[in-house]
């Protein structure tokens, strides 16, 4: 059965906040992997849209209900780890945040 299973998940940019190409790149790597990890003989693509969603076939009744909540559990994971975005560089540089301040040399 698990040989007919196709998961098509639509990613919508505005789901991630605003993102760059590269983290919604990376988002989509890490998407594949995770439903592929889950379902490793089934078949897995990715696209853009405007709405996020999955449409699955090959599956009816609770257990497309199953890998359907099992879908949403996987994006949630992915989005609440975070590991798809870009590190962002404070608003200072690494200079000024490793380096004491006047108040912390005493001046």
């Amino acid at each position: 059965m698990a040989n007919d299973l196709t998961i098509t998940y639509f990613v919508s940019h505005d789901m991630l906040g605003v993102p760059s190409d590269e983290e919604v790149e990376h988002f989509k790597d890490l998407l594949v992997e995770g439903l592929q990890d889950e379902w490793p003989e089934g078949q897995v693509t990715i696209e853009d849209d405007e709405d996020a969603r999955a449409e699955i076939s090959g599956l009816s009744g609770q257990l497309l209900q199953d890998v359907q909540d099992r879908v949403d559990d996987i994006v949630k994971e992915i989005l609440d780890a975070g590991a798809w975005e870009e590190e962002e560089d404070g608003l200072f540089g690494d200079d000024d945040e490793s380096s004491p301040g006047p108040v912390a040399n005493g001046y």
